[in-house]
Order: C-alpha cells, then structure tokens, then sequence
C-alpha cells in the first residue's frame, strides 16, 4: 500500500487488459469474417484472374429471375461469360403493380471478389446507369436468397423464382 491507502497494482491492471482487447478484436474479426464471407466463396472462382477466356463454361451461379416482394421489383440475371478482357452478364429490372416507383432498366452486370455487384445499363428513358451495390446470398452452391444494399444503405431482399 502506499501512503493514501491504495495499492499499486496498476501493472496487474494492464497486464489483464491488454489479452483482453487482444480477445475482443479476434471475436470482431471473426463475426465479421462469418457474416461477409458467405458471399466470396460463392463467387471465389469467378474472380477475374481465375475466370478467364480459356475457361468454356459461363457462371451461372446467379442467374435466374429473383423477385422482392415488398418492393415488387423483379430482377433478372443471366450467366457471367466472358467478352474481350471483361465478364458480364445480362441483366434487367422493372418494377410491378404494386411498387411504389416507376423504373425499368437492362444492361450488364459483373460480380466483384468482395462481395459487389457492379450494374451498367440503361434506363427504360434510355439514361445511362451505372452504380455499384453490395451483395449477400444465404447459400453459397445453390442461393435462394440474395441480399443488396440500395443507395440510402437499407437491405433490400430479393427470392430466387426461376430460371429465364
């Protein structure tokens, strides 16, 4: 003890403190790891490096007709196949009845080894589009769900229907 009473174990303090944070930043990092690598796997193999020219098979991985029904928005997905030095594939959306806006859009798109779609098209006035969002699938060999984050960074969800 020292002379107000208080002991120094300041040092014992630290030494517990710093395995601590050292604990507290691995569990981030894994949680972290788990939620946003779902997604990668899925589409590790389609990287631009790994999916090239000399590869004969599309990745179909995400094509189909996926649908949000509380936006009523239906987009739909064909396979990535590679054209020149850059993949795409084809890709639409419109709305429905029910939806509280007006759009309908086809272009491309070309999925990104962390976790992004990039869409490049045209609206149905015929403005150019382009924006990039991020993208999450509930099983990486066989999704049903897909996951994007619109502009203002809600989670909007999207249910696998069909095949084109």
């Amino acid at each position: 003890m020292n002379a107000n009473g208080q002991t120094q174990g300041k040092g014992f303090g630290y030494l517990i403190a710093v395995p601590m944070a050292a604990l507290v930043l691995g569990m981030a990092m894994s949680v972290h790891d788990y939620i946003y690598s779902s997604f990668k796997g899925a589409h590790a193999n389609a990287g631009t490096e790994s999916y090239s020219a000399g590869q004969s098979e599309p990745f179909c991985l995400m094509e189909g007709v996926w649908h949000n029904w509380e936006e009523d928005i239906t987009i739909t997905l064909g396979c990535l196949q590679v054209k020149g030095n850059a993949r795409e594939g084809s890709y639409s959306a419109v709305t429905g009845p029910r939806s509280t806006s007006n759009f309908a859009m086809a272009g491309g798109y070309d999925l990104d080894s962390d976790g992004s779609m990039l869409i490049i098209g045209k609206s149905s006035e015929g403005k150019s589009v382009k924006f990039t969002t991020t993208i999450y699938v509930d099983d990486t060999e066989f999704p049903t769900q897909m996951i994007l984050t619109n502009k203002k960074g809600d989670r909007v969800v999207y249910i696998w229907k069909r095949k084109e």
